[in-house]
């Protein structure tokens, strides 16, 4: 990072430390991070590029040694920007090396323990669970997957249309956006990257805040009955990890349904769960109804959604109708 590049500072509240115990007022760092001015910069690569990256990526998944390139910071691209987000914009205490950096992740992982159900009762309410300070795991978690799982869904990117228009929802850390950033920019799409203002979407807004392609949307708790007001219709909406922790997924798939133009792509898996933590148990009770009425307006072209009561796992579908 240019010493010249501004950043705005993440806010810590009372007790913890700067390392193994941090505890960020991730609400207000949210705020603070809206207002600083961006620089953009396409990320658009060649394609010659791209598919040279991409075979790398693949050929050390598919050999089974991509964990230990990650693990022992011989792939590092993936470090080197969580450090420079964790020492300079949470103010982090430095980390030495990627086995220092799984190690602290582990000491986080045992802070996120639930034995009993969240209470949950208003938006408010939602945004609290998910802003406890001790959620900073996920931010953890979400760096350990993509760094092991750059690649995703080669389906989709298969079916990608060239200058789409893109909606991560429920994005966290925006593990698609960064497939299409690393390996696909050649399709010259533009994305709105969608969240509620927590930690690993903290992290997203700095990692790619000055993409030229990108647009934030933070859902406050007054958001909720229209998270994406004003933001168009989109060729590509891509909702994972997500239906499992909504307080009323019917209503938002229906509400993304519409939002996603005739013949377009829904990437979508539903997750079940016991409805604790931060799984929501609404949406446990409402997972039958929320796939019934996404199968019925479109229809599925990878993937395959068998048991409606069990869980589901990564589909495409394509919109139909209207």
């Amino acid at each position: 990072m240019s010493d010249r590049d501004p950043i705005a500072k993440a806010v810590h509240i009372g007790g913890g430390n700067y390392f193994d115990d941090m505890r960020i007022d991730i609400a207000e760092s949210h705020r603070r991070l809206a207002g600083l001015a961006r620089n953009p910069k396409s990320v658009r690569k060649p394609r010659w590029r791209n598919l040279a990256k991409l075979c790398l990526a693949g050929l050390s998944m598919r050999l089974g040694i991509r964990e230990f390139l990650v693990t022992n910071g011989i792939a590092r691209k993936w470090m080197d920007d969580f450090c420079d987000y964790w020492s300079n914009v949470l103010d982090g205490r430095p980390i030495a090396t990627a086995i220092e950096f799984f190690m602290l992740m582990h000491d986080y992982r045992k802070r996120q323990q639930y034995v009993r159900r969240l209470e949950w009762g208003s938006p408010s309410r939602h945004l609290e669970n998910w802003q406890d300070p001790v959620q900073i795991f996920a931010t953890f978690r979400s760096v350990m997957d993509m760094a092991l799982r750059p690649i995703r869904c080669m389906d989709l990117w298969r079916r990608m249309p060239g200058s789409a228009r893109v909606l991560e929802y429920g994005c966290s850390l925006a593990p698609y956006y960064y497939c299409y950033r690393e390996f696909f920019s050649h399709l010259d799409c533009r994305w709105v990257l969608a969240d509620i203002p927590g930690f690993p979407f903290h992290y997203a807004r700095y990692l790619y805040r000055n993409d030229a392609e990108v647009e934030f949307v933070a859902i406050g708790a007054g958001d909720f009955a229209d998270p994406l007001r004003g933001a168009g219709n989109f060729d590509i909406i891509i909702l994972t990890s997500v239906l499992e922790h909504l307080d009323d997924p019917i209503f938002v798939s229906e509400y993304l349904l519409k939002k996603l133009k005739r013949g377009g792509l829904l990437v979508f898996d539903y997750i079940k769960s016991e409805g604790k933590g931060l799984d929501h148990p609404a949406s446990l009770q409402m997972r039958r109804k929320c796939l019934e009425n996404i199968l019925a307006k479109t229809r599925l072209v990878s993937g395959e959604v068998g048991d409606l009561d069990g869980s589901v796992g990564l589909c495409i579908a394509r919109k139909e109708g209207e």
